[in-house]
């Protein structure tokens, strides 16, 4: 029998970047390339779905914190 999982957040404040640290075009450009780095994962592959939100969840709060910069 398996026991249940505690489900972990992707977020962590601990890890976070501070506002502005990119500038807007590298912090866009970083986002079309999690973008283009995921777009065939397989949607039914765990692991894949895991790296693809880590990513693309890293490159769009760095995209926000530019933009709000």
């Amino acid at each position: 029998m398996t026991t249940p999982r505690t489900p972990l957040p992707l977020r962590n404040l601990a890890h976070e970047l501070p506002p502005g640290t990119l500038p807007f075009d590298v912090a866009l450009q970083l986002a079309r390339e999690a973008l283009a780095k995921h777009e065939n994962a397989d949607t039914r592959e765990q692991t894949a779905m895991y790296f693809a939100a880590s990513d693309l969840q890293y490159a769009l709060r760095t995209l926000v914190n530019a933009c709000d910069a």
